[in-house]
């Protein structure tokens, strides 16, 4: 796959998700395989998910780096994210839940419409 096509993958997805109200997103090709993905949704209730994703969608997707951080009135429901913390034996792929403290080990890498799915749960209806 080429990263435009994987560019416009995002863009179907956030296009089909209806309790999006709006949305700033970037996105930067930096080889015909390789991109990065940066922005920020806002939802019906006034909560955001702020991410990003380095990513190389060549012979397998490959996130070199990731984090999607999803806040309401700038506290912190949960993250899913691959940075590394320092003297902490903190699996490489984890999500912080309610706290930057609270962490717990992710089994697998989300993608967007995963995490767009998990955070229908905190939107009213």
């Amino acid at each position: 796959m080429f990263i435009t096509e994987y560019f416009r993958q995002i863009e179907g997805i956030i296009a089909g998700f209806p309790a999006i109200v709006s949305n700033e997103i970037s996105f930067e090709q930096r080889t015909s395989h390789i991109g990065l993905i940066k922005g920020i949704l806002t939802f019906r209730d006034g909560s955001e998910l702020h991410f990003k994703e380095f990513i190389d969608v060549g012979d397998e997707i490959v996130k070199y780096k990731y984090a999607y951080h999803y806040q309401k009135e700038d506290k912190l429901i949960f993250r899913y994210d691959n940075h590394p913390i320092p003297l902490k034996d903190i699996p490489e792929h984890h999500m912080h839940h309610l706290t930057e403290e609270n962490i717990i080990k992710s089994d697998s890498i989300p993608d967007l419409s995963a995490v767009l799915q998990e955070i229908l749960i905190f939107l009213p209806m």
